[in-house]
């Protein structure tokens, strides 16, 4: 999914938390994308080479790729969350909620053929091939979705 996408289901699903925590949230539903493609989007962005495309595979450093698995693993996530659980930061638990919602969203948005959403990394790199995010009628479908919620939610 888009990342603005991401921003916006995640506010409106954490609208109820108070404004700081929902901030982070927010953040927290983006930070998966960010730690993945931040350095690959700047690097572009200072040899302007920028592109609103999808780059070609090859030209995609490895660490991104390694960064993807790591950011968008449910195992991965469930760890973190756990340790949190274990610890009892519940404050900071709610808000790591929006992680595994980015992640969740992911899953049914992502296709096979780029960046598909590895479920069970470290131990299978088994995805499900869903919708390109990026889809025209899809894109359509989710904007208008997200407008109706919108209008629904908060006015």
């Amino acid at each position: 999914m888009d990342i603005i996408s991401h921003a916006l289901w995640t506010n409106l699903i954490f609208k109820g938390l108070p404004a700081e925590q929902k901030g982070l949230a927010v953040l927290f539903g983006l930070l998966p994308d960010f730690v993945s493609f931040s350095s690959l989007t700047l690097s572009n962005f200072v040899k302007k080479t920028l592109h609103f495309e999808a780059p070609p595979m090859a030209t995609i450093p490895k660490y991104v790729f390694k960064l993807y698995d790591v950011t968008h693993s449910l195992v991965i996530w469930l760890a973190i969350f756990l340790v949190l659980k274990i610890f009892g930061l519940s404050w900071w638990l709610v808000v790591y909620y929006a992680w595994g919602l980015h992640i969740l969203l992911d899953i049914f948005t992502h296709t096979t053929e780029f960046f598909p959403t590895p479920i069970l990394w470290p131990f299978s790199r088994f995805h499900f091939s869903g919708i390109n995010w990026s889809n025209k009628w899809f894109m359509l479908f989710n904007y208008a979705l997200l407008l109706f919620m919108y209008l629904v939610f908060y006015f």
